[in-house]
């Protein structure tokens, strides 16, 4: 197993608590990614961008070669010129990798599906392609963390070769999203409202969508356990059936290139209905529950669905307090090992839902064509009858989707 070493440069003025959360942090994704963490250290400036300084460089090194370690971890992203410096400071000792390559390690590792293979190996080759350089000169044989997916292949490649590699991957996974845009098109059609399940990494959401499904979905106290989206059917008590999708965990800083690699499978939460954030309330969870909602909010707005309505449901409750469940004035407090409030959490998905959608009566002509494309596109069509030239229907859909179909009719 690998021995690293952490290290956090932050700005002067930043809290220890803050400091201190983001090594904690560090240090489970670098257990995760399969190495241990025998030693860390940390600098302040009043420019972190520049990196460590001279004398924190020379520290490093004696540290490395003292513990002795041969992985060394940076808790921000390192840009390739200070990859270098770094680099040439160690030599051979120790590699050096940062936050954003551990993260892509374990999704390297996570990932089962081809599609799911395929964009880590995307991300990776992006993010690896500037650092080339400081990666040759200092590549050893035998892997390691920061070389799966891609692996040690990339140090071998010039850059035109690994553009072309990027290339190919967008057109494969371009051809993917097409048929998962013809898939969610298909779902849209059936009119089945969406409800997706997101929030940080290793809350307990597999386990949840598990019991409100009634079907095994891996779950493990581990990192990014879920990397593919699922999507099921499941009845709500009050409503009727709806689509429910698990979509792989967040965490803080998650790489643009995994958000811009995985957007095809993300698109899941954009297209939501109703999005519950889920929250652990174990007092012993790394990340704070306000940490935790900071990291929803960002990543939702990321993907465009900062507006979709969401209900808060904080899981792991049975960790939080033995006696029974505890109340939350701002959403659904929830066991899913013990089965407490599940019933709960249902009705307030159920109010939720029906207050997103309405039935309505209307007439349509049969030959209004824009308007039935709308139709079978945005409604549940409850009740329908042949008046002759026009139709009568019940309607059940939303707000938008009645105002899109008024635009149509009146065309």
């Amino acid at each position: 197993m690998e021995r690293a070493v952490t290290v956090s440069v932050y700005r002067k003025g930043t809290s220890k608590d803050r400091v201190d959360h983001g090594l904690e942090e560090l240090k489970g994704l670098v257990e995760a990614a399969g190495a241990n963490v025998v030693g860390s250290m940390t600098q302040a400036r009043e420019e972190p961008e520049a990196g460590l300084g001279r004398g924190a460089l020379e520290q490093l090194a004696q540290t490395v070669e003292a513990l002795p370690a041969d992985l060394v971890v940076f808790d921000h992203e390192v840009k390739p010129s200070q990859l270098l410096v770094v680099q040439n400071a160690l030599g051979p000792r120790a590699r050096v990798v940062d936050r954003t390559q551990i993260i892509l390690d374990i999704f390297a590792r996570r990932a089962t599906s081809r599609e799911g293979r395929l964009q880590v190996e995307l991300a990776q080759y992006q993010y690896l392609e500037p650092r080339l350089r400081g990666m040759r000169a200092f590549s050893r044989p035998g892997g390691g963390i920061g070389t799966r997916g891609p692996g040690e292949t990339y140090l071998e490649l010039d850059r035109r070769r690994i553009r072309r590699r990027i290339h190919e991957l967008n057109q494969e996974l371009e051809t993917m999203e097409r048929q998962r845009r013809e898939r969610r098109l298909r779902r849209r059609r059936t009119e089945l409202p969406q409800v997706t399940l997101v929030g940080y990494t290793n809350v307990g959401k597999s386990t949840l969508y598990s019991v409100l499904t009634r079907r095994p979905q891996a779950a493990d106290n581990a990192l990014f356990v879920t990397l593919d989206p699922t999507v099921r059917r499941m009845v709500v008590p009050e409503f009727g059936p709806v689509l429910v999708s698990d979509t792989v965990g967040f965490v803080d800083r998650l790489p643009h290139e995994l958000v811009a690699a995985f957007r095809s499978t993300l698109d899941e939460v954009r297209d939501a209905d109703l999005i519950l954030e889920v929250v652990s309330a174990d007092p012993d969870f790394p990340v704070s529950v306000g940490e935790q909602l900071a990291v929803i909010d960002e990543t939702c707005r990321a993907l465009e669905a900062g507006k979709t309505p969401r209900l808060r449901v904080y899981s792991q409750c049975d960790r939080a307090a033995a006696a029974g469940v505890p109340r939350f004035e701002d959403g659904v407090a929830v066991s899913a090992l013990a089965g407490w409030g599940l019933d709960d959490l249902l009705e307030r998905v159920s109010m939720a839902l029906r207050s997103r959608r309405r039935e309505e009566r209307v007439r349509v002509k049969w030959s209004n064509q824009e308007a039935w494309k709308v139709i079978w596109r945005e409604f549940v069509v409850v009740e329908q009858a042949d008046l002759g030239q026009e139709a009568e229907l019940v309607l059940r859909g939303s707000e938008q989707a009645f105002h899109m179909l008024d635009a149509a009719i009146q065309a």
